[in-house]
């Protein structure tokens, strides 16, 4: 078994969730901490990887567009925020 210091006031998390009985063990609070990390992380990647297949497969179906100038940059940011405005107001 690995020894690990914590520092102190992680220690003192740790301690009054075990004595809140949210966890029976430091130890078990560990693991679980560590496994929520991992789920997470892996869901975070899922969804990385999603939007990733999207984006590409809307490229490769011509839904894109090409900013070349700063002027255009500025056109596709008042673009986007008016569809979120819309959206927030329930007209998109």
């Amino acid at each position: 078994m690995t020894l690990l210091h914590l520092p102190d006031e992680l220690q003192r998390v740790i301690n009054r969730q075990v004595a809140e009985g949210r966890a029976v063990s430091a130890a078990a609070f560990l693991e679980e901490a560590v496994m929520r990390l991992v789920e997470d992380s892996a869901a975070e990647e899922a969804d990385i990887r999603a939007a990733v297949t999207a984006g590409d497969a809307d490229m490769e179906a011509g839904r894109y567009r090409a900013i070349a100038t700063p002027a255009e940059e500025r056109q596709l940011v008042d673009d986007l925020m008016a569809r979120v405005r819309a959206g927030l107001s329930g007209e998109g």
